[in-house]
């Protein structure tokens, strides 16, 4: 069941790894389970998404 609703708002880099989001900036590193996600909102143009990511997103989408 997803519920959180994700916002980027930093340079970042959004991975994939073992069933989470990891969320990598400057100062700390953030797991959160790709289960738990409902909205992903990224306002940063400076943010690197990697293709792993965006295939498990668009797999659980539908």
């Amino acid at each position: 069941m997803s519920w959180r609703t994700v916002v980027i708002t930093k340079t970042s880099k959004l991975d994939y790894s073992m069933g989470h989001l990891v969320v990598r900036d400057v100062e700390s590193t953030v797991k959160v389970h790709i289960s738990e996600i409902s909205v992903l909102v990224i306002e940063s143009t400076a943010v690197s998404v990697t293709a792993a990511l965006l295939c498990e997103l668009v797999l659980r989408a539908f």
